[in-house]
């Protein structure tokens, strides 16, 4: 259970501090706009702040790429994603195997239909306190991370704003993550996250979504007959 919270971890920071900043075009795409004058770091991560502020639900296809530092492997999953305001978020895994992480804000679940069982754990003692800052409402990039333009940085275009952030308080699963940000309209293209180990979690949203009216049933869920729910506060006692 503790990988898969890592790997949920590094996927719900991604989404707090990402997914409401994306936003495509009316063509789905992104609006082609010539820049103009590049701004200071602290005007862009404002704009992108403002735009998460102002979403209140999130809804996306998602590809998820982890790369292992150690073995150069690379594995990559697809699905759906859903975050609503306050605390609230939902991954529907679709491949390369279905599952489901969901968090109704007060709980963290983990559901393995193939295997037939589930885990749960309270949100509070949970890995993910950077995350649920955001997933809440209350986060700020710049109180909670160090940023800074990325120095030559491999991703984006010439046009872009490539983003570096470091968490203030040391993270064991988060050692830094990259903003993708387009210049005009300050929507976040794509976010790699490193953890502690130098694991990358690279993450591309689709078919975006933004205040759609998510209705609260989404987060709500309980285990099927036969489905075998393991407590997490209970493996090492």
């Amino acid at each position: 259970m503790k990988s898969r919270l890592v790997v949920l971890c590094s996927a719900a920071l991604s989404l707090g501090a990402v997914a409401p900043a994306v936003v495509a075009a009316p063509d789905g795409g992104v609006a082609a706009v010539p820049a103009g004058p590049r701004l200071a770091v602290k005007t862009v991560v404002e704009r992108v702040q403002k735009r998460y502020d102002n979403t209140s639900d999130f809804r996306a296809q998602f590809t998820q790429t982890l790369t292992n530092a150690t073995f150069n492997r690379k594995t990559t999953s697809t699905g759906e994603v859903l975050l609503k305001k306050p605390g609230r978020m939902r991954w529907d895994y679709k491949t390369p195997e279905a599952k489901m992480y969901l968090a109704d804000g007060d709980l963290l679940w983990l559901y393995e239909p193939e295997d037939k069982q589930a885990f749960k754990q309270e949100l509070k003692s949970s890995q993910l306190p950077s995350a649920l800052a955001f997933l809440t409402g209350k986060g700020k990039l710049a109180q909670q991370f160090d940023i800074t333009f990325a120095d030559k940085p491999s991703y984006g275009t010439a046009r872009d704003y490539v983003l570096m952030l470091n968490p203030k308080k040391p993270q064991a699963q988060l050692r830094s993550m990259l903003f993708v940000v387009d210049p005009e309209t300050f929507a976040v293209r794509e976010s790699v996250l490193v953890d502690g180990q130098g694991n990358t979690n690279d993450m591309l949203f689709s078919d975006v979504k933004i205040n759609s009216g998510i209705g609260d049933p989404t987060f709500k869920w309980s285990p099927p007959g036969g489905v075998r729910v393991i407590d997490t506060a209970k493996m090492n006692k």
